[in-house]
């Protein structure tokens, strides 16, 4: 089996080159998107291995994605489609820069060849009662996520997040007069669920055609609130592909409560990580080094 990660990140090089090392094999290939914000120097010595590399590509069509914002769904169509011009992929893995495999290789191809054909994505349909924070606020009002950098102190940055924010609480108003933001009638049933998947390369292809011949529903997604935690759920639970989807994207993640960003992974969380049906985890920072030694020491 062929295996292609897509790595969509706003890290350097060089953390991006220990992650593509960690993920090397036989038969894997390896797709990365540098977030636009991310300067790159060619003469970075990391980038120059990665660009030595015969299985990995470097995107050069780069998108600024913000968090929250709907440039996350364009680049990841980009490095869906960069993807299946290989036809022997078999595969496809969406990554963060913070996600590293749990187990070892073996185990991985093992472990894919045991449930050859099955979709590893989450999944639930969304109502108006929040789970995990979200709820059609996000669909039924506009947002200009992709306007700022919610971490930036530029004054551009906090004058349009403070907008952002009085749009809103302005449009929360609306709504108990019946004005906010709609979607046509013949709408896909909505869901949603985490961003990270393991997909099958006929799965990825459908979503990148429904995509292009469904511009509406991809322009619906336009000014959403982390459209990219609904938009690949919509089109394929409403697909054909439905029932081999597990409803389990294989990955731990360590958020807790409605954070909007995960915690940091430590030893802490070791049995969090050693499930047969985790495969990957998120994430790892300079606080994960011992949980990294010891799987280097007893996984890897």
């Amino acid at each position: 089996m062929k295996h292609a990660f897509l790595i969509l990140t706003h890290f350097p090089p060089e953390k991006i080159y220990i992650q593509v090392q960690r993920l090397q094999s036989a038969d894997h290939c390896f797709f990365i998107h540098f977030d636009k914000k991310q300067v790159v120097n060619p003469s970075d010595p990391f980038y120059g291995k990665l660009i030595e590399m015969g299985n990995v590509v470097v995107l050069k069509d780069r998108v600024n994605v913000q968090w929250g914002g709907f440039r996350t769904i364009t680049a990841t169509l980009l490095l869906m489609k960069e993807a299946l011009k290989d036809k022997s992929i078999d595969y496809l893995h969406f990554m963060s820069g913070e996600c590293l495999p749990v187990k070892s290789m073996s185990y991985f191809h093992d472990y894919f060849s045991k449930h050859a054909g099955k979709e590893f994505m989450d999944y639930f349909l969304m109502t108006e009662k929040a789970y995990h924070g979200i709820t059609f606020r996000r669909l039924d009002k506009y947002h200009l996520h992709d306007y700022f950098n919610p971490r930036s102190p530029k004054v551009k940055d906090v004058v349009i997040k403070l907008f952002n924010s009085g749009l809103r609480k302005m449009q929360r108003i609306l709504k108990f007069a019946g004005i906010y933001r709609r979607y046509p009638a013949d709408f896909p049933t909505i869901y949603a669920g985490r961003v990270q998947w393991s997909l099958t390369y006929a799965t990825c292809q459908y979503i990148v055609s429904y995509s292009e011949q469904h511009p509406d529903f991809y322009n619906r997604f336009r000014y959403t609130q982390s459209a990219d935690e609904m938009y690949f759920q919509t089109i394929l639970v409403n697909s054909p592909f439905r029932e081999s989807i597990t409803n389990f994207n294989l990955r731990f993640v360590n958020f807790v409560g409605l954070a909007s960003s995960p915690r940091p992974l430590t030893m802490a969380n070791i049995r969090d990580v050693s499930p047969d049906n985790i495969l990957f985890a998120r994430k790892f920072t300079p606080e994960s080094k011992e949980l990294l030694d010891y799987l280097e020491k007893n996984v890897y």
